[in-house]
């Protein structure tokens, strides 16, 4: 019968019935993959031409981890692909707007316990099925399975009943509630007034996953299922074609794409390395570049084919100290005070950012003062590896993802400022699945050095990375540093709505990581895009996934 199917498909789009979309969609609703049934119709998988307007090529974000469970997305450019194929209940516009998505609606409780959300009718699947409560509720129990391992499990386990059904304690989560067939409702067991914000893999809206073809497939085979590693059937407004290894990843456009006609045919994320990216970007080969470099961006500033992008920016360029191989404070204070941060900033991004001191910088009401900003002074830094009694011929190994850039013109000054002050650092980028091995799924490392997340939306975003029961990989702290009197302000700021009453908690939490140093707090960085002229329909703004409007972008 699906042989059948696979060939009627194929001679209607041969005979120009059908399209390539049509085309794939059918072999998806008859359980044959989109690579498959490409190569059968003999569809050249190679990308279209960026000048021809049928195709819209986007550089990589980050580098790509071929991963794509989206309970274990941890990167950028991860986050580009599973925002193509998926949806969250909800997401931010380009100016940090809550927005509908799979939810038309939603309400929070005055008391920020209760998230009730509003589900639309007659979302379908890629395949046809229909999107229901069913998948929703589906997708959280599942990520809230122990086995799961998903980043977002310690926001998950704020939901309650949450932390039970993790642990195996029960088979019922009691604050994940179906109240009818349109209305869910989640509970957690104390007040989060910022429950609803996070990124990438440890964000509380996941991206909603089909129960009618992962529900027979055991969590803890994800990784390796064909079903979950070619996702072929999302709810997106682009459905998942094919991955080619360091080339590109393939997307066709959504014909039944809940908020709106797709208006581009085809999409593909293009894999090269930043510099090449780059070059293309420069010729029109691709049409939008993420994370440009300060310079490369100044230098473009006046061509006639690219538009430069400045946004302010949510995250913070950081180096994650691993705390268990670096226990004492005065070493990572010591670190702090012997890089000249300033002048680091000024070459990075030719002042394109402000340094930061903690990671709570935002939103303004919760911006700490009187914090220590660890201003250049080497011989403070060394008068501290003293007290210390570091012993400089150790060596500390800096990892980092390959290809991120600012991470790349930094290291190098990062190394030789520690040299002069006695502390030796070893160079180590990896490609993206070694170094989150690294860093966040067996944690094996001393520095790990990213940029990144939305610190300034709320000052409570750093509970993810710091918190003692959030270490890596069931969460997001990766550095290992636990301080229960921290734990303590941080679950008494997030249960409190009045920002006047949450002012002083946040500036002792920033006082505290400002002085143990868990990480090396460089800046907050603007966002610089660079887009081609004649794509249209980009709504950019402080939100760094300026793609959240995708179905309505164009080639004039």
């Amino acid at each position: 019968m699906v042989n059948d199917t696979v060939s009627r498909l194929i001679d209607d789009f041969q005979a120009k019935k059908i399209n390539r979309r049509q085309l794939v969609q059918g072999a998806a609703a008859a359980g044959v993959s989109a690579t498959a049934i490409t190569a059968m119709a003999g569809i050249s998988a190679s990308p279209a031409s960026a000048q021809s307007g049928t195709a819209i090529q986007l550089g990589r974000e980050s580098e790509f981890s071929p991963n794509f469970n989206v309970f274990k997305i941890s990167t950028g450019g991860q986050t580009q692909v599973a925002d193509m194929i998926f949806n969250r209940l909800i997401k931010l516009d380009n100016n940090l707007n809550w927005v509908g998505d799979i939810a038309e609606s939603f309400e929070i409780s005055d008391d920020a316990t209760i998230f009730t959300f509003t589900i639309r009718d007659g979302i379908t699947w890629h395949d046809g099925e229909p999107l229901t409560i069913d998948d929703v509720i589906f997708t959280y129990r599942s990520a809230l399975t122990s086995e799961a391992g998903a980043g977002a499990a310690g926001k998950l386990r704020q939901i309650k009943g949450g932390t039970a059904f993790y642990n195996k304690e029960s088979e019922e989560i009691e604050g994940l509630e179906r109240v009818d067939d349109s209305t869910l409702r989640i509970t957690l067991e104390n007040p989060n007034v910022a429950w609803l914000i996070g990124t990438a893999g440890s964000n509380s809206l996941l991206w909603i996953q089909p129960e009618h073809i992962l529900g027979e497939i055991p969590v803890a085979d994800w990784d390796t299922a064909e079903a979950v590693q070619n996702p072929v059937v999302g709810s997106g407004p682009y459905q998942f074609v094919s991955y080619v290894a360091d080339q590109h990843v393939e997307f066709t456009a959504n014909p039944n794409y809940h908020l709106g006609e797709v208006q581009t045919e085809q999409l593909f994320l293009r894999l090269a390395e930043p510099a090449t990216q780059l070059a293309q970007l420069e010729t029109g080969e691709v049409h939008m570049v993420s994370r440009l470099a300060a310079r490369e961006a100044d230098r473009l500033s006046t061509s006639d084919v690219v538009d430069i992008i400045y946004t302010p920016g949510l995250g913070i360029f950081q180096t994650a100290v691993h705390t268990p191989n670096v226990p004492d404070k005065r070493v990572r204070q010591a670190m702090m005070y012997g890089t000249d941060r300033q002048a680091l900033l000024d070459v990075v991004l030719l002042g394109q950012g402000e340094l930061v001191f903690s990671s709570v910088i935002g939103p303004d009401w919760a911006v700490p003062t009187g914090l220590n900003t660890y201003d250049y002074d080497p011989e403070m830094a060394k008068s501290l590896l003293a007290e210390a009694e570091w012993d400089s011929e150790q060596t500390l190994q800096l990892t980092w993802s390959r290809g991120f850039i600012n991470v790349e013109l930094a290291a190098p000054v990062f190394q030789q400022q520690m040299a002069e002050i006695g502390i030796k650092i070893e160079l180590f980028p990896q490609e993206t699945a070694a170094y989150l091995d690294a860093v966040i799924t067996n944690p094996n490392f001393d520095l790990a050095w990213f940029g990144g997340g939305s610190y300034r939306l709320d000052p409570d975003v750093s509970s993810n990375y710091y918190l003692c029961q959030n270490f890596t990989p069931g969460g997001g702290n990766t550095t290992h540093y636990c301080n229960e009197d921290l734990d303590a302000l941080l679950f008494e700021g997030r249960g409190i709505a009045d920002p006047e009453a949450r002012k002083p908690i946040y500036q002792e939490i920033a006082a505290i990581l400002n002085e143990d140093v868990p990480t090396l707090f460089w800046w907050s960085d603007n966002q610089i895009f660079g887009a081609n002229k004649q794509l249209k329909g980009v709504q950019a703004g402080p939100n760094q996934y300026i793609w959240w409007n995708i179905q309505d972008w164009y080639l004039e």
